[in-house]
This record gives structure tokens, sequence and C-alpha cells, in this order.
């Protein structure tokens, strides 16, 4: 066979291998597509899944707030809510958990459109073609909800004297009773059901990530098996390269010897190396093409080694960077709300039915701050807010914030937690007892007053630049004015704490004192746990 023969069918055969080459990154290119597409519809199913948490939450507060109320609105929106579920009116634009507090606020308009042909959220949930398990979760969480709205139903009918006569129809009247109806929508066991909504769809977001991981894991794994045909490719592509060599050495003997020493050379890694085979024939027009692809593949291999060693750099700065922030990250926020951000959340809110918030600051803070100067003012508050920093990961409890010298403390957030009133009680005594032992060894006295409340809050992460979790309700207010209304030494309380409290913590009475915004209300001060009775101390 002639050279130039040769020649022909070997780079004949070279194009065949790019065309391979080619199909198979057309190929990948899809595959790609497909695990996004795949990716996009777990995101929607999730979109939907926390539809129904938010459903639930949102009834369970229109139907209290008509409990507490009978303001029409809040049954206006209850009943819009269900509709939504049901299909009878069409699904908002940006209908999520902040969409009712917008409306509330008058930010947003009611403008909800009825649909002669709606789509109820199970539809919904079937259109995105999800599992007969995954579907099975979502129906139970449904029907929860359908249970819990039962409850309300019968709450809400018994302010208004209405009950049900046997037909599930409210037809019998009778004296509205406002403790009924409140004791069915706070027990335990509707707060349970509610929970189990949550549970539910946690169960469901586990089976499809599951479900999608699998299907992203088979599309990978069909991914790298194009990489091994391509790899294989190469190597046949190698192969040809060597029998086209062994042709040339048969074929021209020494010259053919001496391009093939020189092409081992530069196949072990040698690109100096050239062949330096003179004349106008194929074998010569070879060697130059050789000589031509050295000189590229060193050039190649400088510029790869480059950006190897880039990369590397940018990885080990990407890796301290990544680091830097998450530790940042942990410090400035929750553990449990970091982790959510982390990992994609960008709207974090929740409604938080149980809490206990404590507010503390220093007694005569301005003045003291004059004495001290301000180098030795934030030396004080540094060693005291570093001690406190302890006490609140000691006892459960999140701090939330610290504004100049007051120090704000909750209970049962952002993890839920049914003993969060006793974890700030602990945590204040204990903080009491920081800074008398403080004051011991400072040149000034020191002394700090706390507030304490129980109730409802919402809770979130505002800010886009700069994060902040922070606390919103009346409880927060509250908790605050009586920190203000306690004395130096004291933790001020509620009535609402003594009453969660009394069978495990002694407490004085204070009276009745003049709540901003809230007029006379009774008091307590918490003097310490039963099981340190001899170390109280009494009151002045």
């Amino acid at each position: 066979m002639k050279i130039k023969t040769f020649l022909i069918l070997f780079f004949s055969s070279l194009i065949l291998f790019a065309g391979v080459n080619t199909m198979l990154g057309f190929i990948l290119e899809n595959v790609e597509r497909d695990i996004g597409q795949s990716q996009k519809k777990m995101h929607e199913s999730f979109e939907l899944a926390q539809e129904l948490v938010f459903s639930s939450q949102w009834l369970t507060r229109f139907s209290r707030g008509y409990v507490a109320t009978k303001d029409p609105t809040r049954l206006t929106y209850y009943h819009a809510v269900e509709d939504i579920l049901d299909g009878k009116i069409e699904t908002p634009d940006g209908y999520d958990l902040g969409y009712w507090d917008l409306v509330a606020g008058g930010y947003a308009p009611f403008e909800l459109k009825e649909i002669k042909k709606g789509s109820s959220i199970e539809d919904r949930f079937l259109k995105l073609n999800i599992t007969t398990e995954e579907y099975s979760k979502l129906k139970e969480a449904r029907n929860q909800i359908d249970k819990s709205s039962i409850i309300e139903k019968i709450a809400m009918h018994a302010v208004n004297g209405e009950y049900d006569d046997g037909t599930g129809v409210f037809a019998r009247k009778g004296k509205p009773d406002r403790a009924m109806a409140e004791k069915l929508i706070f027990n335990e066991d509707y707060n349970k059901i509610n929970g189990d909504v949550s549970l539910l769809v946690k169960e469901f977001n586990t089976l499809v990530k599951k479900r999608f991981s699998s299907d992203v894991t088979k599309k990978e794994n069909y991914a790298n098996s194009l990489l091994f045909i391509n790899l294989y490719t190469t190597i046949a592509l190698s192969g040809m390269i060597l029998v086209a060599l062994l042709f040339l050495i048969f074929r021209l003997a020494k010259r053919a010897n001496s391009l093939l020493n020189s092409v081992e050379k530069i196949s072990a890694g040698d690109l100096s190396v050239r062949t330096h085979i003179s004349g106008n024939d194929e074998l010569s027009q070879l060697s130059n093409s050789i000589d031509m692809m050295a000189d590229n593949l060193r050039s190649a291999f400088v510029k790869l080694e480059e950006k190897i060693e880039l990369s590397q750099k940018a990885l080990i700065e990407l890796d301290n960077e990544r680091n830097r922030s998450e530790k940042l990250l942990h410090n400035i926020l929750p553990a449990a709300i970091a982790e959510r951000l982390r990992e994609g959340e960008e709207t974090i809110a929740e409604i938080f039915p149980e809490v206990t918030v404590a507010f503390s600051d220093i007694v005569g803070f301005t003045e003291l701050s004059a004495t001290l100067g301000p180098h030795k003012t934030v030396q004080m508050l540094s060693e005291i807010f570093g001690e406190l920093d302890e006490l609140a990961e000691k006892h459960s409890v999140e701090k939330i914030k610290t504004i100049g010298d007051c120090y704000m403390v909750v209970g049962g957030v952002p993890n839920r937690d049914n003993l969060h009133c006793q974890h700030i009680a602990n945590f204040a005594l204990d903080a009491m007892k920081v800074v008398e032992n403080f004051s011991t060894d400072f040149p000034v006295n020191v002394r700090m007053r706390m507030g304490i409340h129980t109730g409802t809050v919402a809770a979130g992460v505002v800010g886009k630049k700069k994060f902040s979790y922070d606390l919103w309700g009346d409880v927060v207010n509250i908790a605050s004015r009586f920190e203000t209304t306690s004395t130096p030494d004291r933790i001020h309380v509620s009535e609402a704490i003594k009453v969660r409290l009394a069978d495990d913590f002694i407490f004085f009475d204070g009276g009745e004192i003049d709540l901003k915004g809230k007029g006379m209300t009774r008091s307590y001060y918490l003097l310490g746990r039963k099981d340190h009775t001899p170390q109280l101390k009494t009151l002045a």
C-alpha cells in the first residue's frame, strides 16, 4: 500500500472518530438538559408541598383571629384559603407564606378570581407525575388539614352561638361560647394535627428528593458511560497512530525508524524532541506535522499547567472564603437558619405559637459608661455578654441580638421546644448570678434587670446583604416593657410566666403595673428555683 493511500485511510478514520466525539458531545448536552429539567420538577414539587404547610398555618391564624375578634375579614380570608386549595378560586400571583400578610397590611389587593373549572392542589400535584407513595403523603396531609378545618369551623360557629344540629349544619342556636372555641383551637390535639401536616410534607419532600436524586444519578452514570466511550475512542485513535508508525517503519526503514524513535520520546513526555527528517515525500510531510504537533502540545501543556496552578489557588481561596462565610453566618444567625440559607432558601419566615422572650439591660448604663469611658465600657459589655452567650448555649435558648447594653434571648425559636419557658427562667436566674459575681471583682457596682413574657411571635430572616434573624409580635414589646419596669437585680415577669412555672419556681407578687399600651397589668418577680430555696434573697 502506498503511503498516500495509507494516509487517506488514516485521516478518514480520524474524521470518523471526530464525528463520533461530536455526536457524544451532543448526547451529553441532552443528558445535562434532562438533569436540569428533573431538578426543576423537584423544585416545583417542593414549592407546591410548601403551599400545603402555609395554607394550614393561615387557616389556623385566621380561625384563631376570628374567634378572638369576630372580624368578618378574617372569616373571608379563611374561606379564600380553602377555596384556593379546592381549586374554586384561581391561585394568585406570588402566592406564598407572606401573601396574606401583604393582603392584611393593605400592600396587596384582595381580588381573588373564581374559575369555572379549577384545579385543586391534589390535581396540581398529579400534574407533576409524582409517585403513589408521594401522593399518599400529600393526601394524608390534606386530610389532616380537613380534620383541623372541622375543629376550626366548630370553634368559629361557637363564638356566634351556632352549633351542629346533628346533620353537619350549624343550625342550632345557643349562647355564644368563646371559651369553648378557644379551648378547641388552642389545645395540644389541635396543635398536633397541624404539626402532622408539616411532618407529612417533610416526608413527602424526602421521598421526592430521593426519587429525583436517583434519576439524576442514573443520568450522570449514563454521561460517565459516554465519557468512557470517548476514552475508548481516543485509545483506538492512539492505536491507529501506532499502526501507522509501524507501517512507515517497514516501508521506509531508517527514516521511518528515526521518525518512530522521535515519536516515542514525544509520547514519553519529551516534547522538546524533533524528527529532523528532510525531503518532499509523504514521510517528510508527516515529520513536519509531528514536529508542529509537538510544539502545539508543549505550548498547550504549559498553558494547562498554568491554568491548573491558578485553579488550585482559586480552589484554596474559595474553600477558605467558604469556611469564613460559614463561620460568620453561624455567628450572626441560629445554626438551623444558617443551614437553611446555605441550602438555598431565600425567604425564611415562620409563626411560633408558643415562645418565651427575655430582655435584660444594665441599670444606669449611661452614667456607668460616662464613669468608665468607652474602652472599659466595651470591655465590660464584652465580658458580661460573652458569659451570657455561654449561658444561652447551656440552657438551649437563642440569642437574638444586643442593642447597646440590652441583651435579648428567646426560648422555642428556631427549634420548637415545649420547655422554652423553663429554659428562659433558668437562663435568667444564672444571668443574674453572672452579673453579681462580675460586680464583685469590678471597680464599680454593676447591676442588671430583666423582663420576661411568653406568647406567639413571627420569626424570620430580614435583609439581602446583611442578614438578621429577628422576632415580631406583641410578646416582644410586652417583654421589653416588663424589663423597663423592673427593679435592679430583679427578674420581672408576666402572669403568663408565673402560671407556667409555679410548680417549679418561686415568685413574689409585684402587684399591678401600668404597661404602656396595655393598661394595668398583674406582674411578678421570679426569685429562684424551688430546689434552690436556701439561696433565695428577700425582696427589699
